[in-house]
């Protein structure tokens, strides 16, 4: 039996969050978060990656693009990206 949380996990939740406090943003953090999780994913066989963000925080778009996401669009106020792993 599915979790009762999965259909919305699947529409605006994603396989991968992350968060960085506004003190340390714009290092590159979630940028190297979100490469490393990316070959665990693959380790596991997961072939595709679902990343979400907000539609008006542009810096995680930008970090979810430059990690390979292609948008595949958007729904309920988030911008969703696909993320292929090479599994």
């Amino acid at each position: 039996m599915p979790r009762p949380d999965a259909v919305l996990l699947a529409t605006v939740g994603g396989h991968v969050g992350y968060s960085v406090r506004p003190s340390a943003r714009r290092r590159g953090f979630a940028s190297d978060a979100l490469r490393h999780v990316v070959p665990v994913a693959a380790g596991l066989g997961i072939e595709r990656l679902l990343v979400t963000c907000d539609l008006d925080n542009l810096g995680s778009a930008r970090t979810i693009e430059s990690a390979g996401g292609e948008l595949e669009g958007e729904l309920e106020g988030k911008r969703r990206y696909w993320i292929r792993t090479g599994a």
